[in-house]
């Protein structure tokens, strides 16, 4: 008869040390558990069981199981991704006495102490190591008295390896044996301790501290025998993969620091997000992690181009087709960070790219030795967070200002104002642009504010000097109810010139 054994260690861990090995030289670990282990388990759990039921002791029924379990053969089924954890070294105490041990010496009485080592195999929770027993004594009778045994077993090894084992009753979903016993050892075996076929229940039941047991290499009645373990897969990073949200035009995040980004900082912070996303994005494409968009291919640059805002030739997409990163701002700092595209939804990848570079802190301060001491946390915000003022889909006819509005042209020639292109000219140009023709009233609030500007790559080594421009903030009052989100200027891909809606309700 075929018995199969399903062990799982819900704390992902098997403490256990071969028998008469010294765990600080212990070159290979108890893996696969031991069937020597197993019987003498086993055979403890019998007498609490006989306990528990208040049967009379018979001994000779427990003497059937061990003998079954002794002249069966065993192989297994080990989870190819368990490995050999770092061992754990704890000072134990021991003997009361005098510390040092000499009275003569001024001293204290108290525990010594004696430095344990702790060997460990981790395995992971969710794969457990299944065990084929082979043998023809096994009845329903003696099945039935195992599986008593087995449900009574609540650690196996040490006390801290917390198990759970039974015997498998349907054959749906068991995997076949990965690793043999054999009496010979190959290259590559481990030993493993088994029982002999003759080994009785004086042998079995025999502690640990029994003087004949105490001088052998190994126990009465067991013998080595040895195990060759499956090959383990290559180590590789497990990809994450969040859920996917169709329809997904909008990705929020909370900004968290310790101290609060300078509002004139804002297009530093979203533009190196940016950056960050595009580089995992550009990681997930291509499985490179060193991947750069000047080293992909045009076929990558084309697929991420939605997220870099270029083409693959490096030109700027046309039709706001690209993605923007906005910081929304509450009082005078900015309290989220927005990720946003109204052309079409984020796909898988790019979900993922924009969560994976929400994990690691962004920096806010301006290129220095300092730079990387002024950093933010983003949280992602969950779904059922609503959408801030203006990206909702509600319409307004006042919309103010949220962040500085940055002329896209340089409006002032030696102080005075270029025809055409004054600050009310252009956002009406710019409104006009993104089709939003109703009649509008611009007005211009506060005093001009210095405030940082992306500057692309492309044009940084051209005009160094654009780094910084002075932005206004601005009241719009539509003739008639506009729709959001409403961002204009220099730099509204990137945070600055946006808008929300004035907090009267036009509409009364």
């Amino acid at each position: 008869m075929r018995l199969v054994l399903r062990l799982e260690f819900p704390l992902g861990r098997l403490h256990a040390t071969p028998w008469r090995v010294n765990p600080f030289d212990d070159p290979y670990g108890e893996w696969p558990p031991s069937p020597w282990r197993l019987v003498r388990a086993v055979t403890a759990r019998w007498y609490q069981w006989a306990r528990e039921t208040e049967a009379p002791t018979d001994l000779a029924r427990l003497e059937k199981v061990q003998a079954a379990l002794c002249r069966s053969t065993y192989s297994f089924h080990l989870p190819p991704d368990a490995r050999k954890g770092r061992p754990l070294r704890q000072y134990h105490p021991t003997e009361f006495g005098w510390r040092p041990a000499e009275r003569k010496k001024p001293g204290t009485r108290s525990y010594g102490t004696s430095l344990v080592q702790d060997n460990y195999w981790c395995v992971p929770p969710e794969a457990p190591v299944w065990w084929f027993i082979e043998g023809d004594d096994w009845t329903d009778e003696l099945r039935t008295l195992l599986a008593q045994c087995l449900e009574r077993i609540t650690y196996f090894g040490r006390a801290e390896t917390l198990t759970r084992i039974g015997i498998v009753v349907s054959s749906h979903g068991i995997p076949a044996p990965n690793c043999e016993l054999i009496d010979k050892r190959a290259a590559g075996a481990v030993p493993v301790l088994s029982p002999l076929k003759d080994a009785t229940r004086n042998d079995i039941e025999r502690t640990t501290d029994d003087a004949e047991a105490v001088r052998r290499a190994v126990p009465p009645g067991a013998r080595w025998l040895y195990a060759v373990r499956p090959s383990r897969p290559e180590s590789s990073e497990r990809r994450r993969v969040p859920a996917h949200r169709p329809d997904c035009h909008l990705m929020q995040f909370a900004i968290g620091w310790n101290v609060a980004p300078e509002p004139r900082a804002i297009v530093r912070l979203t533009s190196r997000f940016r950056g960050a996303v595009l580089r995992e994005l550009l990681r997930l494409k291509t499985g490179d992690p060193a991947a750069t968009w000047t080293r992909v291919s045009k076929d990558v640059r084309e697929a991420v181009a939605d997220m870099a805002g270029k083409d693959s030739n490096d030109e700027p997409l046309k039709g706001h087709r690209h993605t923007e990163f906005l910081a929304w701002c509450e009082g005078n700092y900015p309290t989220r960070l927005l990720v946003w595209r109204g052309s079409r939804a984020f796909d898988a990848d790019e979900q993922e790219a924009i969560l994976l570079a929400a994990a690691r802190e962004v920096s806010w301060a301006a290129a220095g030795s300092d730079s990387d001491e002024w950093k933010v946390r983003l949280v992602p915000l969950d779904r059922d967070v609503p959408p801030p003022p203006g990206f909702d889909g509600r319409p307004s006819i006042t919309w103010d200002s949220v962040t500085p509005y940055v002329p896209p042209r340089h409006h002032l020639r030696r102080g005075k104002e270029r025809e055409g292109d004054s600050t009310v000219d252009q956002i009406r140009r710019e409104l006009l642009e993104r089709g939003i023709t109703q009649e509008v009233t611009i007005e211009v609030v506060g005093s001009p504010k210095w405030v940082s500007v992306h500057v692309p790559r492309r044009e940084g080594n051209k005009r160094a000097s654009i780094g910084d421009r002075r932005g206004q903030m601005i009241q719009l009052r539509f003739a008639a109810a506009t729709q959001g989100p409403i961002r204009l200027g220099h730099s509204s891909s990137f945070g600055l010139g946006l808008f929300r809606p004035a907090e009267e309700r036009d509409e009364a």
